[in-house]
C-alpha cells in the first residue's frame, strides 16, 4: 500500500512521476522550434512539418484512453506501465532522431505521442494512491 511507504519513498516516487509527465509534456513542445528544419531538411512545407506537433497531441490525448483502464488491472497495475512506456518512449524517440524520411519522422512522433501518454492519465491517479487528502 503506497500511502505506508516512508515519506522519502513517497517523496521519489511523486517526483518520477512529476519528471516524467514533463518529459511527456516538453516532449510534445519541443517539437515546434525544430519546425522549420524539419521543412528544410525533407524538402516539406512548414505547414506539413508541423504535422509532427499534430500526431504527438492528437494520439496522447487518444491515448489515455486504453492505458489507464490497463493500468487499473489488478494482474497489470501502474508500475509495469510507467516502466514499458517510459523505456519505449527513450528508444522510439531515438527513431525520431535518426528518421531517415518525413514518413518515418512522423510515424515516430505518432508512437511517441501515444507511447508516452500514460504518465498523463495515470499520474494523478499515482497521486491518489500515495498521498492522503487533508480535510479542513
Amino acid at each position: 500500500n503506497p500511502q505506508n511507504w516512508s515519506l522519502g519513498k513517497k517523496l521519489l516516487v511523486s517526483s518520477l512521476t512529476w519528471l516524467l509527465t514533463f518529459a511527456i509534456y516538453i516532449g510534445s513542445a519541443i517539437y515546434s522550434p525544430g519546425i522549420p528544419g524539419v521543412a528544410g531538411e525533407f524538402g516539406v512545407s512548414t505547414v506539413a512539418s508541423t504535422l509532427g506537433l499534430t500526431l504527438f497531441v492528437l494520439v496522447y490525448g487518444i491515448g489515455p484512453m486504453i492505458w489507464s483502464p490497463l493500468s487499473e488491472l489488478p494482474t497489470v497495475g501502474r508500475s509495469p506501465i510507467y516502466l514499458f512506456t517510459l523505456l519505449a518512449f527513450v528508444m522510439l524517440n531515438l527513431g525520431v532522431l535518426y528518421a531517415k524520411n518525413f514518413g518515418m519522422l512522423f510515424a515516430f512522433r505518432f508512437l511517441t505521442g501515444f507511447i508516452g501518454s500514460p504518465a498523463l492519465a495515470t499520474g494523478g491517479a499515482s497521486m491518489g494512491d500515495i498521498w492522503t487528502p487533508r480535510v479542513g
